[in-house]
């Protein structure tokens, strides 16, 4: 049996998940959808995303030393057709991608049989993990969680965790602000093996996962950049924007701390997370 690991990206998926506004009952009323709709596919937040996905998520999938993974894709056929086509030639260069279009309302749904088929391909159910597409996670995280499920392997399922990371963002086009953080079982890299082949990762809030599996927290290096701007979902919901427990930096240090885990991004112009004009 193999350790297949396949990390899943939802990309303005038109459904009900664990965002704010459509996680409790009713979240996939055709009125919350049509509202979800317009505010997903608004021509402004797509380029806005894009940038983020080519800038942040798009190079970590590139820059993992342990290219031997799998990364899906999923969105919904109500993306607007040239915004699909940007994104199936952005998915076709890179080879661990695959781009999946459902027309499902919700991700455990979309994701089932996709799962399914992998586990059986595999012998096992797969191990997966999650990142939006507005984050960027360490060069090393698919070779980390590698190393971790061989130290697991008597494991049925197990969820690991990589708590330090670093933050950007901008609201209300406030100037850029940089942070270090440590936040156990944040969704960014959040990785998990169901004990259902068809299971899906996003069956469970991330911060709830070691109530259910065996947990590990991995707090060598750094599993993630975070963006906390106007187009998350985090807006609605998170009181303090950057918490207390954030440790502040200077651009100078930020880039510095860049330098094992996002190489790639250092230097790299991230001006699209300030809201022009907006202050």
């Amino acid at each position: 049996m193999r350790d297949d690991i396949v990390g899943i990206c939802r990309f303005s998926f038109l459904g009900k998940c664990d965002w704010a506004e459509t996680a409790g009952q009713g979240g996939d009323a055709p009125a919350l959808m049509a509202r979800r709709r317009a505010m997903l596919y608004a021509p402004a937040r797509l380029a806005r995303r894009f940038a983020a996905f080519e800038t942040l998520c798009l190079p970590s999938i590139r820059a993992q030393t342990d290219p031997d993974f799998r990364f899906w894709i999923l969105t919904s056929p109500e993306m607007p057709e040239a915004w699909l086509e940007r994104l199936r030639d952005l998915c076709a260069g890179v080879p661990q991608i695959r781009l999946i279009v459902s027309d499902k309302r919700e991700t455990v749904n979309a994701l089932r049989e996709p799962l399914r088929a992998a586990a059986e391909a595999a012998g096992r159910p797969v191990i997966q993990f999650r990142v939006d597409d507005d984050d960027a996670f360490s060069r090393h995280h698919v070779a980390r969680i590698r190393g971790h499920a061989r130290r697991f392997s008597d494991l049925p399922a197990f969820a690991i965790s990589y708590p330090q990371g670093l933050v950007m963002g901008s609201y209300e086009g406030e100037p850029i602000s940089y942070w270090r953080a440590h936040q156990p079982f944040l969704g960014a890299g959040a990785a998990v093996r169901m004990r259902g082949a068809g299971r899906c990762i996003y069956a469970y809030n991330h911060f709830q996962l070691p109530k259910h599996f065996p947990a590990f927290t991995d707090i060598g290096g750094l599993g993630y950049l975070q963006t906390r701007w106007d187009e998350g979902d985090s807006v609605a919901t998170i009181v303090a924007k950057f918490p207390k427990w954030f440790q502040r930096l200077d651009p100078d240090a930020f880039q510095q701390a860049l330098a094992e885990d996002f190489p790639f991004l250092q230097g790299v112009d991230l001006g699209f997370v300030e809201r022009k004009g907006a202050a």
